[in-house]
Order: structure tokens, then C-alpha cells, then sequence
């Protein structure tokens, strides 16, 4: 699938660089050992939370939630398996809700919208992060006003009631609920919060305890005659979410929490939640469950970790009642200004980057408890920077084409958020050093490591290695940086084996081949498939671990790059079974498939698909068999066949079909495993793949339909058929 680089050069070339040696490196190597028989604490995944903001007029946010191109981004963010990505945090929620009604004679709600934006997120198993943000056909313009307050509050219940009744209160108590999102850039769209009492750090120096006379207000500064607008509306966003259920979370104020007297709504809030009085109950203090701030680094992966370190220990001074309430860092992306378009965000330098930054959060001895980390890269990028801007996600819109579509290509950035999904939840010993000197993470190769242990007679203990290569956003194409990773300890077990997986810029970046083509505007069908072909790592087929529970390995590693190094021991029972399988209709004689992992229940299968019943359905001619052209969103070990004519396998060897669709097992101890559609459609599959979403490459744009043709002959095959048209009628 990469004609000028086939796969069995490439897997070659990864096997050179594995074993390449030592007299051939120039400077001395770095050292990465890794101890699997210590385990140091819980490993967990903060890490798995996206967002974005829809375009002005917010009014109209609408039309940019519930686009096509933005189900299909959505659909390929959900698709990083095991659970990689579970959370969506999306700016101007209520903005999708209308409001009927005068003040003060009741409010009627229309949710229609948002319930359409909410089922997709749980189609793709995502949470919303929801920001409590917009106003419902801009009836809210003042918090200062009682009677919207408490409309706000009602609003705010009703919602809550709403989809608990719809996804179940177990589903509903797992989301953030957030405040207005920075509150002190002051974007409220005709919406007054007002700042009164929360100037020189909230307001009353009079009440100021020991710590704050560093904040240098004014003796003589009165206490706030009422309760600002913001804090109103906190009350109220608290006090009617606790009327549905005490078991939602609220928390904020989602901002930068900049040097005191700056940033007076940030630090009102926290005064508020703890000494202030309660608008609706009057009791003293207001539940905080979560402090959200946002600190960016500008291209610096540590310098968002001291930012950060400034703000808690300003929080943990002034506020010592916070000091075990969660922290997130909800808008922690290297740099500001999602649609800048940079060199770094298009390759594997951003993804390398993101890598490192979770290794630092790891690594670092606070004592804050920090529990989410979140990157706003979930926008959609448009043209002339299709790779450049901060998505995770390339898009494409073609328009030489009738109708015109859209294709969504892999940057390596979401390839990286699926590589962390193969850690697990126990942190493993791990240490880098130099001339016998250790490092610490904020230097060019770190590691994250982690083990699994069984958890019943059918799981089976496995461990991850994974090694970055980072100089944070700056590439050297040319520099090779030598390591020697050490992994020892592991565990004797039945079947053991181990497989790398490789990401650099020179094998794995679709942005290198689009320059290659001459940065198209509209790529060809055949440039969309080089493109494809270098959106995942390079894969080594399985290898017996060597006995004695350790292994060496000597690759040379480019910069930027990552290596997976990844160890399982055979179960002893088969895997569950993959679920969930929809399909999306594309455009003429293209489709999406999409399934679920959650009940595959290892991490440590590899992941075939085949279809040997194509070119008999009705409606599908020879010519159009790229209709399920499988192309996996992530990581293949081994074989994913194309059903075009002429197009070469994505592995070595032929492609291999299936008479009929019976089971069929996979080299050595791994055994092949059903995706059944239909009686007629029998999805073989295999799952080491990261991903259990599947796509080929045309799409609609926004506004425009997929071939009714394609759906009708869709409809006749599945028994989905209905929610298929739903879908259709609704892109």
C-alpha cells in the first residue's frame, strides 16, 4: 500500500535498525532499562481527553457540531482503541438548545439538537467534557438579574434530568460539567459576568488571610455589596445539577489563572467555593469538585509542567482546602492558536511531544492530585494547511469532484494517542541514562513503561515499553539518536512473545507525502493511498522472548520518533468478541466500518479483516470493490487486505480470502476471531491492530449526502438499515 516503500523493506529496515552496531555510532548511546519485576505505583491514563470550539456565530453552532466532516473527525477520534480517547470537552453546548417563553411565565426547551451532538459522542463511546456554555436562543443576558439566575438553575436541572433518564445515571455521573470556559477573556456573547467583588483577588482585602499581602490591594477596598454575576451563576450551575442527581461533578473555572489581582474571576470562584455564601441555600461554601485551568507551553513541553507548578502552589497557599481536590489542565497544548499552522503539528514531532509531556506528568513528585489532561485538537483543518494546524486530523475538502467530499487522513499526532493506549495500569521501574549519568524525563529519550497482570483464567500478563525521541518542537532530520533499551524480569509464561512498533518522519508521515506530490489541493485517489499508506508505524511480527526474561534491543532512533516495545504471554482462552460493528455510507462505492474493542478484553491480538463476499452483493459491480476497501485507522502487525483490483496488500505475501467466512487461526498461538453482520457478511479479524475503526477514504462534505444507491443497497444487506438512513438523512 506504500508502492515506494514496500512493506517488506520497511520491515527490513526496522529490523536493521534494531540490530544495527555499536562501532557504527558516533555518540554514546542512551540507555533505557526498564524492570519488570517493579512495579511502582497505579499507572493512570490522565491523558485521554480531547476538545474543540465550533466557529463564530456560536448561534450556529449547529452547523459545525453536527457537519458530516465533523461525525467522520469524531468517529476517527473514538476509534483509538481501548478507550485511548474517551472525552470530547466542546465549547457553546447550549448554544445547541432553543429557548420558547418570556421571563418569568416559564421556559420551554428544545434539546434536539444536543441530543444529537450527545448520542453521537456515545455512539463513538465518548464523554462530553460539558461546559456549561451558551444561551439557549440568547435569553440569558444577566446573572445579576434574580429571576435568570434561577432560570438558570431550572435550565441547568432539566438538562441534568434529561440525560440521566436518557443515558443512565452510571453514564451521566462520569461526565465534567464545567464552568463558562475562561471566564476572565470575557467571551460570554452578550451574556454580563460581572467582575464585582472579585477585583484585587475577589474583592475584600479586609478578609484577607495570612499570604495574601503579597497581592497589594488596597486597605480601604469595600466588601462586594452582592454577589457578582459570575458566582451566580456557579450557584446556580451547582445547585441544579444537585437537584438531578449528587452524584454529577462540577468544577472549573477553566482559565489561566494568571498573577493575582489579574485573572479575578479565577480566583473568585475559588474564594467563593470556599468561604463565600451559597445564593440559593446561604450556607458558607460552595462544592468544587474539580479545579480546571488552562496553562500552554509556547513549543515547550516543560514549560507547561512550571506553569503549572506556579499556579497549584499559588492554590495550594491561598487555599489549603483545595489541596486534595483533582486538578485538570483541560488546555495543556504545546502552543496557543489551534489554526497557526507550524511544520511540527503535521509530523511526528508533535506526536513525539505529546508522548513526552505525559512522561513528565509522570515523572513529576507533586503533590497536587492531578487527573486530567486534555489537548483542544479536535478542531477540523482546512485548506491550504491540511496537516499544520492543531487537529488530529488531516482534512481534505476535494472539490473536483460531484458532489464534492471530504477525506480525513491520520496525522501521527492520533497514531501516538493510540500507542498510549497500549500502557497499562501498573507503572513500571524505568530509567534513562547517559555515561552513566541518569536523566531526568525533560531531556531527548524518556519512557514510560507498564504491566499487566491477569486478571482471570483468560487474561494473561503482558508489559509496554514505550521510548521517545524528542527535542520538543524541533525536528533534526538528520540526526540519529543511538539507545540500548534493557528490559529484564519478565515473567516466565506459556507462549511469550514481543513485537516493536516504529514511528519516524521518514516512514510514517502522510504530510511527507503529500509534499512529495507537490502539496495537492485535491489529491488523486492514488496520493490519498500514499498518504494512507504511511499513517502507521512500522510493525515487526511477533518474536519468542528470549528465555531469562530479558531483552536487549540497539535501534537508532531518529528525531523525532517513538518505539513500542511490546511483550505478551498467550491466554488461556480466546478473546472476546468484537462488537458494535456500524457502517457508514460514504459516497459511491465507499463506506466506513466501525466497531467496538471493548469487550475484546487483551490488548495483545493482532487484527485482519476480510471480505469475501463483496463482489456478489446486489448493486456492487466489479469496479466498485473499494466499497470496503479496509484500511485499519491504526497499527497492523500483520495483513490488512485491500479489495481494489491491482492494489497491493498492505503486508508481505498475497492476500489470503476466506471460503465462507469460518474462523481461522493466525500464525502461532494467536487465533483469528469474527465480526458477523449478517449471515452473509462475515468480517474476519484479528485484533493487534490499534484500532478497531476502519476507513476508506471518501467521505461528503458538508451538507451533501452519500449515494442514495450506495445506502439502499447498505439498508437491503444490514439489519441496521434503518439507522443507516437516519444517519444518511441526518449528514
Amino acid at each position: 500500500m506504500r508502492p515506494p516503500q514496500p512493506r517488506t523493506s520497511l520491515l527490513t529496515l526496522l529490523a536493521a535498525l534494531l540490530a544495527a552496531p555499536d562501532a557504527a555510532r558516533a555518540e554514546v548511546p542512551h540507555l533505557v532499562r526498564v524492570d519488570a519485576a517493579r512495579a511502582l505505583r497505579p499507572l493512570r491514563p490522565f491523558w485521554r481527553s480531547t476538545g474543540f470550539c465550533p466557529p463564530l456565530p456560536h448561534n450556529q453552532a449547529d452547523q459545525f457540531v453536527l457537519s458530516w466532516d465533523q461525525q467522520l473527525n469524531l468517529a476517527y477520534v473514538g476509534a483509538v482503541p481501548h478507550g485511548g480517547i474517551e472525552q470530547v470537552r466542546t465549547h457553546w453546548l447550549l448554544d445547541l438548545v432553543t429557548a420558547r417563553g418570556a421571563a418569568g411565565q416559564g421556559l420551554r426547551y428544545n434539546f434536539t439538537q444536543l441530543d444529537t451532538y450527545l448520542d453521537l459522542l456515545k455512539q463513538n463511546q465518548l464523554l462530553p467534557g460539558f461546559e456549561l456554555m451558551g444561551s439557549p436562543s440568547g435569553h440569558f443576558t444577566d446573572f445579576e438579574d434574580k429571576q435568570q439566575v434561577f432560570e438558570w438553575k431550572d435550565l441547568v436541572s432539566v438538562l441534568a434530568r434529561r440525560y440521566i433518564g436518557r443515558y443512565g445515571l452510571a453514564q451521566v455521573s462520569r461526565w465534567n460539567f464545567e464552568t463558562w470556559n475562561e471566564p476572565d477573556h470575557h467571551d460570554f456573547d452578550n451574556v454580563s459576568m460581572t467582575e464585582q467583588g472579585g477585583r484585587c483577588l475577589l474583592g475584600s482585602c479586609r478578609a484577607a488571610r495570612v499570604g495574601w499581602g503579597e497581592m497589594q490591594c488596597p486597605e480601604d477596598t469595600p466588601d462586594p455589596p452582592f454577589h457578582p454575576g459570575f458566582l451566580n451563576y456557579y450557584d446556580a450551575c451547582s445547585e441544579g445539577l444537585r437537584v438531578a442527581s449528587p452524584e454529577l461533578r462540577l468544577g472549573g473555572p477553566a482559565d489561566s489563572f494568571r498573577e493575582p489581582p489579574k485573572s479575578p474571576l479565577s480566583w473568585g470562584l475559588l474564594r467563593h467555593c470556599a468561604h463565600g455564601t451559597n445564593f440559593f441555600t446561604g450556607e458558607q461554601g460552595v462544592r468544587l469538585d474539580f479545579i480546571s485551568l488552562h496553562r500552554k507551553g509556547s513549543g515547550s513541553s516543560i514549560a507547561i509542567l512550571e506553569q503549572e507548578a506556579v499556579v497549584l502552589g499559588q492554590i495550594q497557599q491561598l487555599f489549603p482546602e483545595f489541596k486534595d481536590t483533582p486538578i485538570y489542565n483541560d488546555e495543556a497544548d504545546p502552543l496557543v492558536g489551534w489554526l497557526l499552522p507550524q511544520p511540527w503539528r503535521a509530523d511526528v514531532t508533535y506526536a513525539a511531544l505529546v508522548v513526552k509531556h505525559q512522561n513528565l506528568l509522570v515523572a513529576n513528585a507533586s503533590t497536587a492530585q492531578y487527573k486530567l489532561l486534555s489537548n483542544d485538537n479536535a478542531f477540523l483543518s482546512y485548506h491550504p494547511h491540511p496537516f499544520s494546524q492543531r487537529t488530529l486530523t488531516a482534512r481534505f475538502q476535494v472539490n473536483n469532484t460531484r458532489p464534492p467530499h471530504v477525506q480525513l487522513l491520520r496525522k501521527p499526532v492520533l497514531t501516538a494517542m493510540g500507542l498510549l493506549a497500549l500502557l497499562d495500569g501498573e507503572q513500571l521501574w524505568a530509567e534513562v541514562s547517559r555515561a552513566g549519568a541518569v536523566l531526568d524525563s525533560n531531556h531527548t529519550v524518556g519512557v514510560l513503561a507498564s504491566a499487566h497482570r491477569p486478571e482471570g483464567p483468560d487474561d494473561a500478563w503482558r508489559a509496554t515499553v514505550l521510548v521517545y525521541a524528542s527535542d520538543d518542537t524541533r525536528a533534526h532530520p538528520d540526526r540519529r539518536v543511538p539507545v540500548t533499551v534493557r528490559l529484564l524480569g519478565v515473567p516466565a509464561g506459556p507462549g511469550l512473545v514481543y513485537t516493536t512498533r516504529y514511528l519516524d518522519n521518514r516512514l510514517c508521515s502522510p504530510q511527507r507525502e503529500w509534499r512529495r506530490a507537490g502539496r495537492p489541493a485535491f489529491p488523486s485517489a492514488e496520493q490519498f493511498r500514499r498518504m494512507r499508506a504511511a499513517e502507521d508505524p512500522v510493525a515487526a511480527a511477533p518474536r519468542p522472548f528470549p528465555v531469562g526474561g530479558r531483552l536487549t534491543l540497539r535501534p537508532e532512533l531518529a528525531l523525532p520518533s517513538l518505539l513500542l516495545v511490546h511483550v505478551c504471554a498467550r491466554p488461556s482462552g480466546p478473546p472476546g468478541q468484537v462488537t458494535r460493528l456500524r457502517v457508514l455510507p460514504l459516497t459511491r462505492g465507499q463506506l466506513a466500518l466501525v466497531w467496538s474493542d471493548e469487550r475484546v478484553g487483551t490488548k495483545c491480538v493482532p487484527v485482519d479483516i476480510r471480505d469475501p463476499f463483496l463482489p456478489r452483493w446486489p448493486g456492487v459491480q466489479p469496479g466498485q470493490q473499494e466499497a470496503v476497501n479496509v484500511q485499519p485507522l491504526h497499527i497492523q502487525p500483520r495483513c490488512t487486505h485491500s479489495h481494489r483490483p491491482g492494489f497491493s496488500p498492505l503486508c508481505a505475501g498475497p492476500p489470503t480470502y476466506l471460503a465462507g467466512g469460518p474462523r481461522a487461526s493466525g500464525r502461532g498461538w494467536v487465533q483469528g476471531h469474527e465480526l458477523k453482520a449478517t449471515g452473509t457478511l462475515v468480517l474476519q479479524t484479528q485484533l493487534l491492530s490499534l484500532a478497531p475503526t476502519v476507513f476508506e477514504p471518501w467521505t461528503t462534505g458538508p451538507g451533501q449526502a452519500p449515494s442514495p444507491t450506495l445506502c439502499r443497497t447498505w439498508r437491503s444487506l444490514l439489519p441496521e438499515g434503518r439507522q443507516l438512513q437516519a444517519d444518511w438523512q441526518g449528514a
